[in-house]
């Protein structure tokens, strides 16, 4: 910092600090930005049509300085870069958008008139002719000066002497004679006389076709004659050769068309008077498909975007386009309205088929390429931490819908996957590829074996929980799974596909017969609570149901999965069970959707509702993704579960029999081990399930803990063999005294290791 000596003495001189060397990138660009607006309001901006520029020099100060603790300035200098006349040009002729719904405006106009130019040429014909009938009675009251003849019918009227009427012929003889001989009579007979002898020539020569633009004039003339006459008539009346041009039903919206329709008797968002105000101008989407506006409602009205929306249908037919075609939204404010309007069904034609067909990996963490939306975009719906329930009506999609949607998962090797498939047919086969559990059918081994392996879900989310909350706050700082915790920590997500699950959930069986709760119910407990309180962990569900109403898939469950599917449905209320309630009454109603369009839905989630139509992957499709799924995982080590060849249960399915196997390697794989030790080993593990007093018997009692424990041991290796090929048998041996137990070959064997 420099010194100045002055009259006072040595004083320090003022030190300029800039800013910018304590600021992010972001804040520079803001300040710039904010500070480039602000010159434009002042004289030299407006004016020159300049901008000043923000200069943000650091300060060059020695460390440890005051300067360096000096607040800084911004400073602008008046440094013209250039002229800047994009901020003067209205927006209505720099938008490509609008310049789109001009030019869509011009064509459809041309062609509502093209297509009444029949109507258009008989109306000028009449007025031709009337104009000629006009013409001729009025040039023959001029050379015939006829106003003489009216005069003298009134002098008869009065009964005057015949000598005023004699010299009122006399005078009107005279007149006339004199009007013919006009100079500008003759010259117009002459030209009338020239002009019909070319038009002859003309047409005799090169043909009446050739000579028909020369009659332009003449009609021309004929027609101007003809509106005087009509105004002459009807000075009150109006008159215009060519209509309007309407755009109702064409897909281009204007803004008499917006104002009429919400006018309309039965929209009634408006009132007679009442206009809206619309924000910019109305625009034309690229791809020129549609039409897209934003408008705010007159505060007098008291209306708002979601009533709106809620006369989708009424305020279709007032634009005569389907409502299918209508996209209605809130915009900003309660009373801003996003409306967007198709020129046709947004989903005509084949379906999309997916991308990743194509792709060879995938990453779920990118979303999961699902629908079209109406703009004919590909939707990637976010599954983590959302999951996504598909209800519909037979043979509507919803099959085609959550499979296009679990492919993201198949193609990224870090996702466990588990399917159940109540159908029991192909749709689903391919995942047994790759997945740790494919359950098919809905027989009483397929369906206690689901109930095992979610209620082993849960234990294993629990788990999960305990993992997350030994993790570091810099690593793991909201409590959920990252992508860095699945990489680093090996927490993977965990997608459970169930289709046709109101199947699964109306199962009436018992594992025992004085079990209080059935298949179905303990089915809907685990689903319950893994719904709730597994997404955090990564528990993706993806849910497929064909009766997706209270009686067969429970209000709880089905709000705890937030993203939603609703194909065709049979009535409004399966509609609401699906999209929410209330979602009929605003508007959005999968009842009324068009059975035509296979895979044409409405997507309900966070951010609003919305149309879609799935998009298609098929089964040989299908088969090749899961393949390369299956390919990656192999790859990356992570395949596992039946897919792997081990125990056949999901999860935590290879829990026991991977108990076990480690009990035989910590005393070095023996050849066999008899069910006395093993239950010595397994209590080590884990003595909450295996220690005598957690099987309620003594620690003296060897010989009712052995046959107790055998008992529950035999039960729990029936259970994780449940719905497989493989089996694993008690034996027995003599060899210093009797013993029962189990071999190693046998276990291996059983767990698919060999």
């Amino acid at each position: 910092m420099s010194t100045t000596e002055t009259e006072r003495g040595i004083e320090t001189e003022a030190q300029l600090v800039d800013l910018a060397a304590y600021r992010d990138a972001e804040t520079l660009t803001r300040i710039e930005e904010a500070a480039r607006d602000a010159v434009r309001t002042t004289p030299a901006g407006l004016p020159d049509l300049t901008t000043g520029t923000v200069r943000l020099d650091k300060v060059d100060a020695p460390a440890g300085t005051p300067a360096e603790d000096e607040a800084g300035v911004l400073e602008i200098l008046d440094e013209r870069d250039g002229w800047n006349l994009r901020t003067l040009i209205p927006e209505s002729l720099t938008d490509p958008g609008v310049w789109r719904q001009r030019r869509a405006e011009w064509l459809n106009a041309a062609g509502f008139h093209a297509l009444r130019s029949p109507v258009y040429l008989w109306r000028a014909a009449k007025v031709s002719a009337l104009g000629a009938r006009v013409g001729a009675r009025d040039a023959w009251s001029y050379l015939g000066a006829t106003e003489y003849g009216e005069i003298a019918d009134k002098v008869r009227r009065t009964k005057a002497g015949p000598e005023h009427i004699a010299d009122l012929r006399a005078d009107r003889r005279k007149e006339a004679k004199a009007r013919r001989r006009e100079p500008l009579t003759v010259y117009g007979l002459t030209g009338c006389t020239t002009y019909t002898a070319a038009l002859l020539a003309l047409g005799e020569t090169w043909g009446w076709v050739m000579a028909a633009p020369v009659l332009l004039p003449v009609f021309g003339v004929l027609y101007a004659l003809g509106r005087r006459e009509l105004i002459r008539r009807q000075p009150d009346g109006t008159f215009a050769l060519m209509d309007t041009p309407d755009f109702t039903g064409a897909g281009v919206l204007t803004d008499e068309g917006l104002n009429a329709a919400l006018r309309a008797r039965n929209v009634g968002i408006l009132k007679d008077g009442e206009e809206v105000t619309i924000r910019g101008f109305i625009a034309r989407e690229p791809g020129d498909k549609a039409s897209v506006v934003r408008f705010d409602l007159p505060r007098s009205a008291g209306k708002t975007a979601k009533e709106v929306a809620a006369k989708r249908e009424p305020l279709a037919a007032a634009l005569a386009v389907d409502a299918i075609q209508l996209s209605i939204r809130q915009d900003g404010h309660e009373g801003g309205v996003y409306m967007r309007v198709a020129d046709s069904h947004p989903f005509g034609g084949d379906p999309v088929p997916s991308p990743l067909e194509t792709a060879e990996r995938w990453n779920i963490w990118d979303g999961a390429p699902t629908f079209v939306d109406e703009t004919g975009s590909i939707t990637a719906i976010e599954l983590l931490f959302f999951g996504l329930l598909v209800g519909a009506m037979p043979r509507q999609g919803k099959t085609f819908t959550a499979r296009a949607a679990a492919a993201a998962a198949v193609l990224d090797p870090l996702c466990r996957m588990i399917v159940a498939d109540g159908k029991g047919g192909k749709d689903w086969s391919a995942t047994a590829l790759l997945a740790e559990a494919y359950i098919r059918g809905v027989t009483e081994p397929a369906v206690r074996r689901l109930t095992h392996v979610l209620e082993d879900l849960v234990g294993e989310m629990e788990e999960g929980y305990d993992a997350l909350f030994e993790l570091p706050d810099e690593v793991c700082p909201e409590g959920k799974l990252t992508p860095e915790i699945t990489r680093d920590h090996k927490i993977y997500p965990v997608v459970l596909i169930i289709d046709e699950l109101q199947r699964y959930l109306e199962d009436e069986g018992k594992e025992e017969e004085d079990d209080k709760l059935t298949y179905g119910k303990r089915i809907e407990k685990a689903l319950i609570t893994l719904a709730k309180v597994g997404p955090a962990v990564g528990l993706i569900p993806i849910l497929a149901s064909q009766k997706p109403t209270g009686d067969a898939v429970p209000s709880a469950l089905r709000d705890a999965i937030p993203q939603r599917i609703a194909h065709l449905c049979a009535t409004y209320q399966m509609s609401d069970s699906v999209l929410g309630t209330g979602s009929s009454a605003s508007g959005w109603n999968a009842k009324d959707l068009a059975p035509a369009f296979k895979g044409m839905g409405i997507h309900a989630d966070e951010t609003g509702l919305r149309f879609m139509r799935s998009l298609l992957i098929k089964l040989p499709g299908f088969r090749a993704i899961c393949e390369r799924g299956r390919a990656l995982r192999i790859e990356a080590g992570t395949l596992a579960g039946e897919a792997a060849g081990q125990a056949g249960r999901a999860a935590r399915v290879g829990g026991i029999l991977a108990d076990l196997i480690a009990v035989f390697e910590d005393r070095k794989n023996p050849e066999r081990l008899a069910t006395a030790e093993i239950l010595d080993g397994l209590a080590e593990l884990d003595p909450a399930t295996w220690a005598p007093a957690a099987l309620g018997v003594g620690e003296e009692d060897q010989a009712t803990y052995a046959r107790t424990g055998g008992t529950a041991l035999r039960k729990r290796l029936d259970e994780a063999l449940d719905g497989t090929d493989r089996t694993l048998a008690v034996r027995s041996w003599t060899s210093g005294g009797r013993a029962n137990g189990y071999y190693l070959a046998d276990l291996r064997k059983a767990a698919g290791m060999g």
